[in-house]
């Protein structure tokens, strides 16, 4: 028999074999050289080896694209922002049409979170209140899916998210419209910051910190708020002076990375100061002795100087206080111009250009330099002397030392101008 007729023969008989399920528990068909041992093992040049075609290179061109985006789909690192201009604006959208939510003040830290063009998404500031449709909380949870959060309590204001059945929140019934509920913004939700306007401040926990840090100070300063008003409601012998004015100065000192919370305390601690003088003035005229005359007249002098202060100068009073203080333990019976007497006997004179120090550092020692020529001579401040208005000229100044805070040249306090 001719090859060709053992493969026909061989071909058949397979054909006529029974079909071998799934189900056959061999699970393999016989080999053929079993079934047939006669036929002659076919050569493995009658079938040819199927041909391996590679798959086709990725261009380099091709590979740089893939990983350019790999790049751009990597997680944004969120981080802590500092606001580097006045009156920065918070908008609603990442566009400068979009509404905005509030000013932000330099130094004011943010949250961010996201990016979108040339803005920053950060996460709405401290203590800012979202507004959801009263018949949808009971009990304080959510009763429906995809509950509008707005930005104001009116089915007009702008959607700034979303909660769902379930979802607790803290709510109370608005005071502008009693059909709303008032609550803290929705986690996710987000406004944005032009780019240009943000420096890098540190990681994500930062403003947490300085939230935390930020409380305690609004904390302090309510309090001496409430403590300062009950003092003055007492007799002038009854009120603790030194403990208002200490809890006052701590704010500001204490808490200056917060200038505004420095501000107000200054000026709660000015408002305090003018209403004890003049508690004190009113103790002192009922006691017609030469001395409380004459301290009468130094009360009136310190209560007219303190309405003449100008914001820059109030900002320094806390300061001098501290000092009076401190000499007034070793200088019983004696008042502050009693003190500002003493400092003229020590005094110097210093002649020179006088210019603003308007540098953003902590703990500064003066809001100006006296320079000689291009030389500084020293820090400057008064609150007895407005050196505002003596900006740009040379003047002689009657000073006397105060502590330069480790900075590179002394430290003076202005006492007069000749």
């Amino acid at each position: 028999m001719s090859k060709l007729a053992h493969i026909l023969c061989v071909s058949v008989c397979a054909l006529s074999l029974p079909y071998l399920s799934a189900d056959d528990p061999s699970g393999s068909l016989p080999m053929l050289p079993e079934l047939f041992p006669e036929m002659p093992t076919l050569q493995s040049d009658l079938i040819p080896t199927p041909q391996i075609i590679p798959s086709p290179a990725i261009p380099v061109k091709a590979k740089e694209k893939t990983l350019t985006k790999a790049q751009t789909d990597a997680p944004f690192s969120p981080f802590t922002g500092k606001i580097k201009g006045k009156k920065v604006r918070l908008r609603l959208r990442p566009d400068l049409d979009s509404r905005i939510i509030k000013e932000l003040n330099k130094n004011d830290f943010v949250s961010v979170i996201g990016e979108k063009g040339d803005f920053w998404a950060v996460e709405p500031p401290m203590h800012f209140k979202a507004y959801v449709f009263r018949g949808f909380i009971l009990d304080n949870v959510i009763e429906a899916n995809h509950v509008n959060v707005r930005l104001e309590p009116s089915l007009e204001s702008p959607i700034i998210g979303h909660l769902n059945a379930g979802d607790r929140v803290d709510a109370i019934i608005s005071a502008l419209n009693n059909k709303w509920c008032e609550i803290n913004a929705p986690t996710g939700s987000c406004f944005y910051v032009a780019k240009e306007l943000v420096s890098f401040a540190g990681g994500p926990e930062m403003k947490k910190q300085m939230d935390k840090r930020r409380e305690a100070g609004e904390e302090l300063l309510e309090t001496t708020s409430l403590l300062a008003k009950a003092e003055l409601q007492k007799p002038f012998e009854q009120v603790d002076f030194n403990r208002v004015t200490h809890s006052y100065n701590t704010v500001i000192n204490d808490f200056d990375e917060f200038p505004d919370l420095a501000e107000q305390s200054s000026e709660a601690l000015a408002h305090f100061q003018e209403v004890y003088l003049q508690k004190r003035i009113a103790h002192l005229e009922k006691q017609p002795s030469p001395s409380a005359v004459e301290e009468v007249a130094s009360a009136k002098k310190s209560s007219e100087l303190l309405k003449s202060l100008t914001e820059r100068m109030k900002m320094w009073q806390p300061v001098e206080e501290a000092l009076f203080l401190t000499w007034a333990n070793f200088n019983e019976e004696k008042n502050l111009q009693h003190f500002y007497e003493e400092q003229k006997m020590a005094a110097e004179k210093s002649t020179g250009i006088i210019d603003p120090y308007l540098a953003p550092v902590k703990c500064k020692p003066g809001d100006f330099i006296l320079r000689d020529g291009d030389l500084p001579i020293g820090y400057l401040y008064s609150t007895q002397i407005n050196l505002d208005s003596l900006s740009g000229k040379r003047a002689t100044l009657i000073v006397t030392p105060r502590p330069n805070n480790n900075f590179a040249f002394p430290a003076y306090y202005v006492l007069g101008v000749e």
